[in-house]
């Protein structure tokens, strides 16, 4: 069905809303209607779950919507609605990564593709007792000064393990440490974090999650064989395997201790003076 057809059909028949989440690798698809919706290999799980008017304006910071479905937060819950696993991906933790939402519309018996009303990314969630409500903003819409080049400091600009324009180079598995520690609340023990070549503050650990999500957390403090991690994490216990990556201070002296020729991975400027040379020092010789 063409988009002018899908239009007109508002008139006698409301197409049904569809929803696809992605995180990762994983997609959970859901749909507005009393059934399930299948659409060629992919199948929309009927869900309570509803979404606020799009607009398409000039300033698309005001094209956010919320969408709301049902969540129950009480532990003991056993009759679980079919979103109670969407809400688990911001509940009892908050994600690292991104979650993409694209909002399609359909009616059943169609054979052509869902159209899509709108696309962006999920910016914050808000919990009730048997609802989520998830506000999501467009692709784009944040502020972007053009013509930003790096800047003149001493600091290393570049981003640590990244490949592209704006980042140093390093190889991921260059220094990475991999370990299955105890676990005691954010604590992670292991003799495999004492023999790292490189200080593991700052740097993050990352770990698999049965569901197939890979977790990621910075480090808040490093000593010997413990790290203590910013936050906890679904399925971080005892004997899981998780991998380390130490960060980067951003300095000379720790580009040099990752490359063995840190002038072509370096992003500051090394003879900047620390201190203004004219600073509080009269320009006259009157």
């Amino acid at each position: 069905m063409s988009f002018d057809a899908l239009e007109t059909s508002r008139f006698g028949a409301k197409p049904e809303h569809l929803f696809a989440f992605t995180r990762q690798g994983v997609t959970l698809r859901f749909c507005t209607g009393a059934s399930d919706f299948v659409v060629g290999a992919n199948t929309y799980t009927a869900a309570q779950i509803q979404r606020s008017e799009i607009r398409q304006t000039v300033e698309r910071a005001k094209d956010k919507i919320t969408l709301k479905l049902a969540y129950l937060r009480d532990p003991a819950a056993t009759d679980l609605p079919a979103t109670q696993a969407l809400g688990d991906w911001w509940h009892p933790y908050i994600p690292g990564d991104r979650i993409d939402v694209v909002c399609m519309a359909a009616h059943r018996g169609d054979t052509d593709p869902p159209v899509v009303e709108w696309m962006g990314k999920v910016v914050q969630p808000r919990f009730g007792d048997v609802e989520l409500e998830l506000t999501c903003e467009p692709y784009g819409d944040e502020a972007q000064a053009r013509g930003q080049g790096p800047r003149w400091q001493k600091a290393c600009w570049k981003t640590v393990y990244s490949t592209g324009i704006r980042g140093c180079g390093l190889d991921r598995d260059a220094f990475k440490v991999d370990a299955t520690p105890t676990v005691a609340g954010l604590v992670l023990t292991d003799a495999a974090f004492g023999s790292s070549t490189l200080p593991l503050y700052p740097g993050w650990a990352e770990w698999t999650r049965t569901d197939g999500l890979v977790e990621k957390r910075s480090i808040v403090a490093a000593s010997g064989d413990t790290i203590t991690l910013l936050y906890g994490g679904v399925d971080l216990a005892t004997g899981v395997a998780v991998t380390v990556r130490p960060g980067c201070p951003k300095t000379w002296a720790a580009c040099a201790a990752r490359f063995v020729d840190p002038e072509n991975h370096y992003g500051g400027a090394i003879y900047k003076p620390i201190k203004n040379p004219t600073d509080g020092v009269s320009m006259s010789w009157g």
